[in-house]
């Protein structure tokens, strides 16, 4: 497993965040870190740090951007 960062563009709800983490949660994934910064009144960016594989991080990535309110989102491989 390899430490990956998944940081998105998103509307700035409370309701966003239960639901992209049910999305690492269905698919048991190790959270290490989420954060999240305002960007303006109406936008945040989100950035979550996890565990997995390449092929599962790959995986997550698509499945986050299939969100309705995600603007741009991208996968980081941290070393």
């Amino acid at each position: 497993m390899k430490p990956h960062k998944i940081q998105f563009i998103s509307y700035n709800q409370p309701i966003l965040i239960g639901r992209f983490m049910l999305i690492f949660s269905r698919r048991r994934v190790d959270v290490t870190n989420f954060s999240f910064r305002k960007i303006d009144d109406n936008d945040g960016e989100f950035t979550i740090e996890f565990n997995a594989e390449d092929w599962a991080a790959e995986n997550l990535l698509k499945q986050i951007q299939k969100q309705i309110d995600i603007f741009e989102a991208k996968l980081i491989q941290l070393i």
